[in-house]
């Protein structure tokens, strides 16, 4: 059964984030298995042996792992279909630089990212498997965290890159999607929420 990913980044006035549907204490949380994930992906990401997805075929069972850990979220998480709803919305309402936007068959993008960044740049990113919802003071203080987690440079960006592209060949159906953008696209929508005082949110809606 196909499926389509989408994840968007969209800065936000604090008066508009105000007016989405409030976040309930328990969005945007891990849920309890990854506590006991964290050391396998850790160890995973170390040895590189992310990149060892072949195209077309699910034969890495680290990546099916890590998938199926991802996906499990986004299709579990149902008291979040309305934020996510109303998150797409603001999309249509944004000029270009205020928001990130992509869609890809059969792969979760923020899957892709990552897959390719590793556990300690994403469990050390706000909210949850790329949803969040931060005012303009929170994103001031956690800004650092999207700068770890997206400011590759060198051989390091590299390599990210490099099992990116892994993912989106070896499990998704977009061999030719830019990795570039999963890095670039959020990163600067979050810095030119910083610049402006404004504040911002993550969704990754399922289709």
């Amino acid at each position: 059964m196909g499926f389509t990913g989408v994840w968007v980044v969209v800065a936000l006035p604090d008066g508009e984030l105000g007016q989405l549907p409030a976040p309930d204490e328990g969005w945007f949380v891990p849920p309890g298995e990854v506590g006991g994930e964290r050391a396998w992906w850790e160890a995973v990401h170390e040895r590189g042996g992310a990149g060892r997805v072949v195209h077309g075929l699910w034969e890495d069972e680290d990546a099916v792992r890590l998938g199926e850990l991802i996906g499990g979220w986004y299709e579990g998480a149902d008291a979040l279909e309305e934020f996510r709803g109303a998150a797409l919305e603001r999309v249509d309402e944004r000029r270009p630089e205020q928001f990130f936007a992509v869609a890809m068959r059969k792969a979760f993008p923020f899957g892709a990212l990552a897959y390719g960044v590793g556990p300690g740049a994403v469990l050390g990113l706000p909210g949850w498997f790329g949803e969040f919802v931060l005012n303009a003071d929170q994103l001031r203080e956690r800004l650092p965290e999207f700068e770890a987690a997206l400011g590759w440079s060198g051989e390091e960006r590299e390599r990210v890159l490099g099992r990116v592209r892994a993912w989106l060949t070896g499990l998704g159906d977009e061999p030719d999607h830019p990795a570039e953008e999963l890095l670039d696209g959020p990163l600067r929508v979050v810095r030119w929420a910083a610049a402006r005082g404004w504040g911002v949110l993550g969704a990754a809606p399922v289709c």
